[in-house]
């Protein structure tokens, strides 16, 4: 059986911090069927550095709203990573790109996630 559901109605546009709101976002992941996510990088001039991740945008879509989709948007970066003062930009870089992959694939193993948008 198909169900069709008129997507933009309920679409929360604020772009909340994981961080500031990590009990709110654990409780959404758990009501969601569909979580997609976007990583963005950081740009170099120079093609043989190494990508590192900046930030992940995670959108949550909960479809059991009477037929009324409830979507959340949130957001952890590079920001959300405490730097320490003498540590160096490319070593800072290296680690927040690990801490956000530690993010991903603490997702992953909770919730059923789609790389990319619907």
């Amino acid at each position: 059986m198909t169900t069709i559901v008129e997507m933009p109605l309920r679409f929360d546009s604020a772009i909340k911090k994981i961080m500031d709101s990590r009990d709110e976002f654990s409780k959404k992941i758990k009501k969601s069927q569909i979580i997609t996510y976007s990583v963005e990088f950081f740009h170099s001039c120079f093609l043989d550095d190494p990508k590192h991740m900046k930030a992940i945008h995670v959108r949550l879509y909960n479809l059991q709203q009477d037929q009324h989709p409830e979507i959340s948007n949130y957001m952890i970066s590079w920001e959300d990573v405490p730097r320490n003062d003498e540590e160096d930009w490319n070593a800072f870089q290296s680690r927040s790109n690990d801490q956000l992959e530690d993010f991903l694939s603490e997702l992953n193993k909770h919730a059923n996630v789609v790389e990319g948008s619907l």
